[in-house]
C-alpha cells in the first residue's frame, strides 16, 4: 500500500471518530472507570471544548492533568492555562524556564489554581488505538473543535 493510500485510509476515519467523540458521554474526573485505554480526550469548560489530548493510558493521563503534585511536563494543559492567566495579570516572566515558573510562588499559585480548574472540567473520550491515527486525529479534532487557543502543538 502506498503512503498516499495509507494516509487516505487514515483521513477517511476522521469524520466518524469526530462524531464518536462529540457524542460520547461527558464525564467528570471522578468518573473514568470504563473508559478505553488508548484514545483521544477533550476537556470541556461550560460545555465548550477547550483542549484535545491523546494517550495510550487515558485514565492515568486524565488524572495527572489536574493532580496537585503534577509538574509542568505532565499537567501541560494546566500550565498553558496558568500562563494565560499570568499574562492577563501582567506577571513578569523574564527569562524564566518552565521549571523556574513552576517553582515561582506567584506563578506557582496560578498553576495550582489551573490544575483545580482542569479537575472541574468535563471530559469526552473516544478509543483510537493506532499511533498514526491518534496523531492525525488529535490535530483534526483540535481544528474541528476550535481548541487551537490551547492546542498550539508547539514543543517545549
Amino acid at each position: 500500500m502506498s503512503a498516499n493510500s495509507q494516509f487516505d485510509a487514515v483521513i477517511e476515519k476522521m469524520p466518524k471518530l469526530l462524531w464518536d467523540l462529540r457524542s460520547s458521554r461527558a464525564r467528570s474526573r471522578d468518573d473514568l472507570r470504563d473508559i478505553p485505554q488508548h484514545g483521544i480526550y477533550v476537556f470541556y469548560e461550560n460545555n465548550v471544548p477547550v483542549y484535545v489530548g491523546r494517550s495510550r493510558q487515558l485514565k492515568q493521563r486524565l488524572q495527572v492533568h489536574s493532580r496537585p503534585s503534577s509538574g509542568h511536563n505532565s499537567a501541560t494543559f494546566a500550565f498553558i492555562l496558568a500562563t494565560q492567566v499570568a499574562r492577563k495579570q501582567n506577571f513578569e516572566f523574564g527569562q524564566m524556564t518552565r521549571t523556574q515558573l513552576e517553582n515561582d510562588p506567584v506563578f506557582g499559585e496560578f498553576f495550582r489554581q489551573a490544575k483545580v480548574r482542569v479537575g472541574e472540567m468535563k471530559i469526552r473520550v473516544v478509543e483510537v488505538t493506532g499511533p498514526i491515527t491518534q496523531t492525525v486525529f488529535e490535530v483534526y479534532a483540535a481544528l474541528a473543535l476550535g481548541t487551537t487557543t490551547h492546542n498550539d502543538f508547539e514543543t517545549h
